[in-house]
């Protein structure tokens, strides 16, 4: 990224900030301000001291110096202070856009990157911009203008001392701009491996059971030993390059003070300063150091953030392919469910579904079966809209879901999987998904109207009680309950079951299947089945295989039908086939 573009993007978020910005910048231009005026008065005090001045007079330059002195901390406190807080309320802003934007990009898109990956990104990555925020502009405009003062001032006490002054400014700027861009690739391959060492640790963290049980701990740990002696590797060469840079710039100052020593000693012992004068002279020219090392401190930064920065613009310039539609608007009850000629593909070549067509009435229950492979997860994806099909239309109540917006679809469409999302915080915001507009009287209507009233008294803090986003102490079956309660919450027209009895204990898939039929009642619902008694209770059966359709009809009439397809995984018991 460029630094115009680094710059630009830079002020996207500073700009709503600017009363602020532009405090900080009249703080640190006031304690600029003072510091030129320091040498001012060291001559005064030097030079009067020397022509015999009384102590009265001698107390005004040196209780200005030290009054000054007193200031400019005042002033650099408030600064940092103030420089901090629109660090954090610039990444901050900065942060939600982000996190905004990588949850709203397609499923596709989070099966190419893990979440620690996206964690650095959107974090870590952040996080390496902060004193870029609320220094960069700051820190380089105050040096740059220190600069000015400084060379006016020499240049006000002869052409000499303002030649050198100019000399050792170029000379220090030259050095600082050829070395200010050695270390951007470097710090890049360090947030890389930053980023790869965070998602290699999340993936084994969230496969810990398998781990352990394969006996692997020592195979990730060896992983995680050579990913993190590869990053030391990088922020080595980064710290080398930096301190290489960091030499060059002390070389070249110490060559500038020589030269500004050398010239005022010469005037001064030929009378054409004084001693304060050349003492003046000295502190100027000590004086371009700092700017100038603060400048190179500031591009050091800016590299780094030019790094962190270009990783960010492109995952903010990903666009999700799925959008809203024109916003055509769902009627309320239950939905109408059809597939018409749908092909779809995750790979070219290789159909997942391949010229799928069928109607499911409003109300009606659908049982879909199907191997393994099959295409009943990805028919469930295309009707939550997670994916568009490549031909053909998926339509809800006659209408294609690609006319509808995201939003509007899916709070009409509920989902629940085999593994149920659970937050840590209260039963309440898990039940709520943290929305504060659902009421606790809503809530216990839900629980009530699903028949877990008596269930819900385990918990003894009610919906104050706490769980963990790994579910806290609650059975698979138990988080299914809580995520059947979300759905009535919700009040969809289409409800989808994916599998979810598949990992449930008998005594908990009794009150789920009681939760359940309660829950359809009134409602469109598609059931994947893993077990072919979860499928009683369909009125449509359909059966896939290979993404095409090879049964369809009323459940009644195949059960009866010997040479149908669900009759004979009935009467074999093969509920096997299905998983």
């Amino acid at each position: 990224m460029s630094i115009y573009g680094a710059l630009r993007f830079l002020w996207t978020y500073l700009k709503p900030l600017s009363a602020r910005l532009l405090l900080l910048v009249t703080l640190m231009l006031g304690a600029t301000g003072l510091r030129l005026l320091f040498p001012q008065l060291l001559r005064a005090l030097v030079d009067n001291a020397l022509a015999g001045a009384t102590l009265m007079v001698l107390l005004v330059p040196a209780g200005l110096f030290l009054a000054g002195a007193a200031l400019i901390q005042v002033l650099r406190v408030s600064a940092i202070m103030l420089s901090e807080r629109i660090a954090w309320a610039a990444t901050n802003s900065l942060r939600f856009d982000l996190a905004r934007h990588v949850l709203h990009l397609d499923i596709a898109f989070h099966k190419e990157h893990t979440p620690g990956e996206l964690i650095e990104r959107v974090d870590g990555d952040v996080t390496t911009l902060a004193g870029f925020f609320s220094q960069f502009i700051g820190q380089v405009g105050t040096s740059l203008v220190l600069i000015l003062g400084v060379l006016i001032f020499l240049f006000a006490e002869g052409w000499l001392p303002g030649l050198v002054g100019l000399g050792s400014f170029l000379l220090n700027a030259t050095v600082v701009l050829s070395v200010s861009s050695i270390t951007v690739k470097a710090w890049s391959g360090i947030r890389a491996s930053s980023a790869e060492m965070f998602s290699f640790v999340e993936e084994r963290i969230a496969g810990r059971e398998e781990v352990k049980a394969s006996g692997a701990a020592s195979y990730v740990v060896r992983g995680l030993v050579g990913m993190s002696s590869k990053h030391w590797r990088l922020r080595l060469r980064a710290r080398f390059l930096e301190s290489t840079a960091s030499n060059l710039t002390v070389d070249a100052w110490v060559l500038s003070q020589f030269a500004m020593l050398l010239l005022s000693f010469f005037l001064y012992r030929n009378g054409s300063l004084t001693l304060g004068t050349a003492m003046m002279l000295f502190f100027y020219a000590d004086l371009l150091n700092e700017p100038i090392t603060t400048i190179r401190e500031q591009m050091d930064e800016l590299q780094r953030a030019r790094a962190a920065l270009g990783r960010l613009v492109s995952l903010k310039a990903v666009s999700p392919s799925i959008t809203d539609g024109e916003g055509t608007t769902l009627a309320g009850g239950p939905l109408a469910v059809t597939a018409d000629q749908v092909t779809f593909h995750y790979e070219e070549g290789r159909p997942v579904l391949n010229g799928l067509s069928f109607h499911l009435q409003p109300g009606q229950v659908l049982g879909l079966l199907g191997r393994t492979g099959s295409g009943k997860s990805s028919l469930i994806r295309l009707l939550c809209r997670q994916y568009d099909p490549q031909a053909g239309a998926v339509q809800l109540a006659g209408i294609d879901i690609r006319r509808l917006r995201l939003d509007d679809l899916r709070s009409r469409v509920g989902l629940i999987t085999q593994e149920v999302g659970l937050f840590g915080g209260t039963l309440r915001e898990n039940l709520a998904l943290f929305n504060q507009n659902v009421t606790d009287q809503q809530i216990w209507a839900a629980v009530a109207g699903l028949g877990l009233t008596e269930w819900f008294g385990r918990f003894e803090e009610g919906l104050d009680s706490r769980i963990g986003p790994a579910g806290g102490g609650l059975s698979a079956g138990e988080a299914q309950l809580l995520a059947l309660v979300r759905l009535s919450l919700r009040d969809p027209g289409l409800i989808i079951l994916d599998e979810f009895t598949a990992r449930i204990d008998p005594v908990t898939e009794a009150l789920l299947q009681t939760a359940v039929d309660r829950l359809l009642a009134g409602r469109t619902a598609i059931i994947i089945a893993h077990r072919l008694t979860t499928v009683e209770r369909a009125d449509q059966i359909l059966v896939l295989e290979q993404g095409e359709i090879v049964e369809w009809g009323p459940r009644a009439g195949l059960a009866q039908d010997p040479l149908s397809h669900y009759s004979q995984l009935r009467n074999a018991g093969r509920e096997e086939v299905l998983a």
